[in-house]
């Protein structure tokens, strides 16, 4: 499987429009016009990088 490039500039444009309230992941395929799976593997690297998942685990963990 080839891994296709993302720009700084494209990574930018998909966080903001993620933060987004109501914009699904098929908007962000129709504005920034790659296909779904390289915006969610950009996702995935995101989430693991950041560990997004930290402040959830903190305050629900019982």
């Amino acid at each position: 499987m080839m891994e296709i490039e993302v720009s700084e500039e494209t990574k930018k444009e998909i966080l903001k429009l993620i933060s987004t309230p109501g914009v699904q992941i098929e908007d962000i395929v129709e504005k920034v016009k790659l296909d779904y799976d390289t915006i969610m593997n950009f996702l995935s690297e995101e989430y693991l990088k950041h560990n997004f998942d930290y402040g959830r685990r903190l305050c629900c963990r019982f």
